[in-house]
């Protein structure tokens, strides 16, 4: 429950999609979201070659790149979707908590199934918005069985850019995630208080996971 239906060698992809968030506090330097996204890769990649740090500081990194890459309270918002509305100012607070530790839990462990994918910014894609730009980048361009098409969602907003979408192969993350969340709710009555909980136990289990495997 709650892990998104993905292949293995997605699972790394996210890992290396977080770490392309690597320093977003100094994105007004950046001329536009292909020159961001490029620096980003080259930085997460030399991040994920390293072996020598502990996966509390593991941990403590993804959350700091989560939060500065992403827009993670706005995606934890999209993600409860009609609910919202129907759901306290309380829980809507506990929630977005709950939900980045549960990000951070889930895929802090992606990082360790790197092993050496390189990163390329393709091609950078205008949309409607004129704040959104869809960058679309390649995971292992020289793949024999060709690369990993990665397209990151980006809104230049009050000077900094961050990351709203993730596509791996034409799946997007968070409606995934949506999806997925907004199933169990109806499943369980409509009450976001169900979700809340059920996060709640699934991140304590990660983390004991995680803390067996040291």
């Amino acid at each position: 429950m709650f892990a998104l239906r993905i292949v293995k060698s997605a699972a790394v992809s996210i890992g290396l999609v977080v770490l392309l968030a690597t320093s977003a506090l100094a994105a007004p330097s950046h001329r536009d979201p292909g020159e961001f996204v490029t620096e980003l890769g080259n930085r997460a990649i030399e991040l994920l070659g390293s072996r020598i740090v502990s996966e509390e500081e593991q941990e403590r990194r993804f959350r700091q790149l989560l939060r500065e890459g992403f827009a993670v309270r706005k995606i934890g918002k999209f993600v409860l979707g009609k609910y919202r509305r129907s759901a306290t100012k309380g829980e809507i607070s506990e929630f977005l908590d709950l939900f980045e530790d549960y990000i951070v839990s889930l895929y802090s462990s992606a990082f360790r199934n790197y092993s050496g994918e390189t990163f390329v910014v393709a091609r950078v894609v205008k949309t409607r918005s004129p704040r959104d730009t869809m960058v679309v980048a390649h995971i292992n361009p020289d793949a024999p069985d060709g690369p990993t098409k990665v397209v990151f969602q980006v809104r230049h907003s009050s000077d900094y850019y961050k990351v709203l979408d993730v596509k791996i192969q034409g799946v997007s993350m968070i409606v995934t995630q949506r999806d997925e969340f907004t199933g169990f709710i109806r499943n369980n009555g409509g009450k976001v208080a169900a979700l809340i909980e059920a996060l709640r136990k699934k991140t304590a289990s990660l983390r004991t996971r995680a803390g067996k495997t040291q």
